[in-house]
């Protein structure tokens, strides 16, 4: 077999993954690897980067309580106890800086991995049939909700959302809608979750094109047998 890449097998559901790890563990591994938006220079540096200032602090509210994170230790202990972005301005800056910082933390037990179905991977030249519908789901848990739902049911984001317009770019992608769009970029590869696999850490960055919301997304997802992208879990 060549050692560089597992055959093409087209499998449904949990044999997928199953046939991605089986084949896994007979290629080589390979470092994780992350985005230069982390501005991380290497492992080693996690701990330094994550205890980091920010660029810009994070206005937050709870209650009738303000306050504000200066880096990701406090910004995820303010999460934990129930605080949230005071408004639009804050939510852009609040999921952008927090993506990142999850996707610190997942680095920091991140493990190196086979490429498998990963090998020459490049999500800039992702047609909508290779990506899940859960990369376009911008405006709350109802959307979220049913974009799940298509995914469990094997549909791409191509036959989820047939009218959505993918436009490739250096590294990423952005998806577009009537009246929002997404913009899709690798933060991190690696074995995350222990699995064996290389996987993908996505930030989706959401914008509706009519108003002033913005978000980010965090996902982890794998690449499939038949080429396919499937989400493993969304982080934030």
């Amino acid at each position: 077999m060549n050692a560089s890449r597992c055959p093409q097998v087209v499998l449904a559901g949990s044999l997928v993954l199953a046939s991605l790890w089986a084949c896994a563990q007979r290629l080589p591994a390979t470092a994780p690897t992350w985005s230069p938006v982390l501005e991380l220079a290497s492992l080693a540096a996690i701990p330094a980067r994550f205890e980091r200032p920010f660029h810009e602090p994070v206005d937050l509210i709870k209650g009738e309580v303000r306050s504000n994170a200066a880096n990701c230790p406090a910004l995820l202990a303010a999460r934990a106890q129930g605080a949230s972005p005071a408004d639009d301005r804050d939510l852009a800056i609040e999921r952008d800086e927090g993506a990142r910082c999850i996707a610190l933390q997942q680095l920091s037990h991140a493990r190196g991995a086979p490429a498998g179905a990963l090998a020459g991977f490049d999500l800039g030249t992702a047609k909508a049939a290779q990506l899940p519908p859960t990369l376009a789901v911008p405006f709350g848990k109802r959307d979220d909700a049913r974009a799940q739902a298509a995914e469990g049911r094997g549909q791409t984001l191509r036959d989820y959302l047939p009218d959505a317009v993918v436009q490739a770019g250096a590294g990423a992608l952005a998806i577009k809608g009537d009246t929002w769009e997404t913009r899709v970029e690798v933060l991190a590869r690696g074995d995350f979750d222990g699995s064996g696999r290389e996987e993908l850490l996505l930030a989706a960055h959401d914008k509706a094109t009519e108003g002033t919301f913005e978000s980010t997304r965090l996902l982890l997802v794998a690449r499939r047998d038949d080429g396919a992208l499937t989400t493993l879990k969304r982080l934030q």
